[in-house]
């Protein structure tokens, strides 16, 4: 059963520079228990496109400018705003991508994470006390009963995270949006933080939309990946599929700049070339000027979306010969 489903979403935003096209005609579905990563390097409009599902975009001078999303049926886009607000933190939840400044620093935690249960659920702040105690103490958090008393600069970044977790899990979402959910975090914090999502997800029956940029992530915890590039998704397939086989010269990119096992010293494999500007992206493929597949028709014609194999699509022209 599909949970959410994005169609066609354009969202924009004026600046001196002119028309930033943040994320240009997306479809993306999440499935009721699934997790679908969203890959892709900084500035490709993951994040944009998180926010524009919870509606959360600045305006001006952002805007969502065409398209539809729903969510178990509903369409968020022409929902009023009070209805909105019933949706988020209790339907749909985020961990944003940085604790340190999402958390706020003269609130203590313990109130931070009661704070959804009290708006939505409407109990007592002695009962949203004793469920913050609880929800630390399933996140993991050492000593929940004295925890719940201090504030964020007294917790460890790894805390913090965790923390943010039992906040977007405390009305128990339907889905959770996780944006870049462990970085700057050490690697063995990272594991640990992943463990935590894997377990309560299994416990709470919830899906995931996890943005990230970390191939290693999504290799750990994905059912699914879309790639994305320059506001569009540029493949989409079962992670395994992906893995094995990737049919876009970005995503081939992608795999090859991480280190190799046995190749410590080795250069790692960069890119060439630069991410286009936003304001003024490349006719054609906005990968061609950096591919090394690119011919004549990719620097004219916009390749579309298309199934290459069972549950695998790409938007290249010469998908069919794209190799790792």
């Amino acid at each position: 059963m599909t949970l959410l489903s994005i169609r066609d979403l354009r969202t924009q935003f004026m600046t001196e520079g002119g028309l930033v096209r943040a994320v240009d005609g997306i479809s993306l579905s999440v499935g009721a228990g699934e997790t679908v990563a969203v890959v892709g390097e900084s500035g490709c409009g993951k994040s944009v496109t998180a926010l524009s599902i919870l509606r959360l975009i600045a305006s001006p001078p952002g805007r969502i400018a065409g398209g539809t999303i729903e969510f178990e049926g509903l369409d968020l886009l022409s929902m009023p705003e009070k209805a909105m607000r019933r949706i988020r933190g209790k339907k749909i939840a985020m961990v944003f991508q940085e604790p340190q400044t999402s958390l706020h620093p003269v609130f203590t935690v313990g109130f931070q994470v009661a704070e959804p249960l009290l708006l939505h659920e409407k109990i007592s702040r002695r009962a949203g006390r004793a469920r913050a105690i609880e929800l630390l103490r399933r996140v993991g958090i050492a000593d929940p009963e004295s925890r719940v008393d201090d504030y964020p600069h007294q917790l460890s970044g790894g805390m913090k995270q965790r923390a943010m977790i039992a906040m977007a899990l405390a009305c128990k979402p339907s889905l959770l949006i996780a944006d870049e959910p462990t970085t700057a975090l050490d690697v063995t914090v990272q594991s640990q933080i992943l463990a935590l999502l894997k377990d309560l997800q299994r416990d709470l029956g919830m899906s995931v939309l996890l943005i990230t940029h970390d191939l290693g992530i999504v290799a750990e915890v994905a059912d699914r990946v879309a790639v994305m590039y320059a506001g569009r998704i540029v493949e989409t397939a079962d992670v395994r599929a992906l893995f094995a086989s990737p049919r876009h010269p970005y995503t081939v990119g992608l795999f090859d700049s991480l280190p190799r096992v046995g190749e410590i010293r080795a250069r790692l494999r960069a890119i060439p070339g630069q991410v286009p500007d936003p304001a003024a992206f490349p006719e054609g493929c906005r990968f061609h000027p950096r591919c090394p597949l690119a011919i004549d028709r990719c620097r004219s014609e916009v390749p579309l979306l298309r199934e290459i194999s069972p549950g695998h699509a790409s938007a290249c022209h010469r998908a069919e010969e794209v190799k790792r």
